[in-house]
């Protein structure tokens, strides 16, 4: 099938999704068409298996430049019971919730189990997910300072450590639908433009930004510091280099705890940026709709309690149109929704039904979609590259390397026959189906 074909045939998908499409076309959904479409969505995926392949032979000699943040993670578990020596623990964000609730009034005592402490941080765990890929990336960030931390010392050989501070604490405490996590950010109260430039010299910076091609700024959130940082990158580095074919990829992280006016700066902090090269942000769908609710000036907790909140891809329609950038992504747990300027593409990914980490998976995902747009690939193939990644990840507990997604990728092409009456399609409006380069 022609990409115009299959084009056409994803956009009849959509609107009948959202009720636009008229009955004498329903036929699109009947079993017959339900396979021919799962059959399309299977040639993406060998497709992808093929750019891997590729990819394998021919080293990439491009890179990235990572920055600002670094974490020492202890990932831990709530244990809901005790069976002799056995613990129980809760399953559900939900369910740990409703015991949190309960003991409102009364107090209460929980006990956690540590799985593992390990290298955190967006960036650092980005920049080793880039190396287990074959990507060279310079990561500057919070990994000990003056002597880095034994912890980081894990990471790939292909990410270059810069490290200026301390490092943060986080304990992350996961489940199966999700993860809460507590940090300690008192180390970064001091860590600003000023700061860094002070600590290693504005030519230190000068030079790992200018050898990179993709520039990827990370946990705006959690740095109190880190408009004041971006800023000063954009206009003592990038500036002045007179590029304009840089890649930027930003993820804000969780924004619950910024004011409207921060959130406004900072959506246009990330449009200036677009005057020397493409602009990517990534969110999830908690980011996306809590700047969605900022924006609107509305109250998420009460929207939330009253399901009042928009859909994700509804909320993503309304950040993108506020911005000034080439591509928003919104990645709910089973799904990438690409929004850009011929319109929006939807891909729906593999869920993990048994995860054995998930502090990591949007970074492991940025990681493929950044691999994908170092090596020029359409954009459905960068949404399913940055999925492939992620359900790799988030299925045995490390960064996976290519012959790993290569694993994952047959895994999930051998899984598509039972999807019967869920056959994952690729939805687009406009031309999605365009490669964005």
């Amino acid at each position: 099938m022609t990409t115009f074909a299959l084009a056409t045939l994803t956009q009849i998908i959509f609107l009948l999704k959202v009720g636009h499409l008229p009955d004498t076309w329903r036929f699109v959904l009947s079993k017959k068409n339900r396979k021919r479409m799962a059959a399309n969505y299977s040639a993406l995926l060998e497709e992808l298996r093929e750019q891997i392949e590729k990819m394998s032979t021919c080293p990439m000699k491009k890179s990235v430049f990572v920055g600002f943040d670094g974490f020492i993670d202890t990932v831990k578990k709530a244990v809901k019971q005790r069976q002799d020596r056995d613990a129980i623990c809760f399953e559900t964000l939900g369910e740990f919730s409703d015991r949190i609730r309960a003991a409102a009034g009364r107090s209460g005592q929980i006990e956690m189990l540590t799985e593992r402490i390990k290298p955190g941080g967006n960036a650092p765990i980005l920049g080793h997910a880039l190396g287990r890929l074959g990507i060279k990336s310079r990561c500057l960030g919070s990994m000990g300072y003056p002597e880095k931390h034994a912890l980081f010392s894990k990471l790939s050989d292909r990410c270059e450590v810069i490290s200026v501070i301390d490092p943060g604490h986080s304990e992350a405490v996961e489940f199966t639908d999700g993860k809460m996590i507590f940090s300690d950010l008192d180390v970064f109260d001091r860590y600003d433009w000023a700061y860094i430039v002070k600590t290693i010299g504005l030519e230190r910076v000068e030079k790992a930004v200018a050898g990179s091609d993709v520039i990827a700024f990370v946990d705006w959130a959690n740095l109190p510091h880190a408009g004041n940082i971006w800023q000063g990158v954009l206009q003592d580095v990038i500036k002045p280099s007179r590029r304009k074919d840089y890649l930027f990829f930003f993820d804000l992280c969780d924004p619950s705890k910024k004011s409207t006016q921060e959130i406004d700066e900072v959506l246009d902090l990330m449009s200036c940026f677009s005057h020397y090269g493409k602009v990517t942000l990534g969110l999830n769908e908690n980011e996306a709709l809590r700047i969605w609710c900022a924006l609107q000036g509305a109250d998420y907790a009460r929207h939330a309690r009253d399901k009042t909140l928009p859909t994700v891809t509804q909320a993503g329609e309304v950040l993108f149109k506020a911005m000034r950038i080439d591509c928003l992504l919104v990645h709910p747990i089973d799904r990438t929704i690409a929004y850009h300027k011929n319109g929006v593409t939807e891909v729906l990914g593999r869920v993990v039904l048994h995860p054995k980490v998930q502090t990591g998976g949007g970074d492991n995902l940025n990681a493929g979609y950044c691999l994908g747009q170092l090596c020029g690939l359409s954009l459905v193939h960068c949404l399913l590259l940055g999925m492939a990644a992620s359900g790799a990840y988030i299925e045995n507990g490390e960064s996976a390397d290519l012959a790993a997604i290569d694993r994952y990728l047959r895994l999930w092409l051998a899984e598509l026959p039972t999807h019967d009456e869920r056959c994952p399609v690729v939805r687009a409006m406009g031309h999605g189906m365009n490669n964005l380069k």
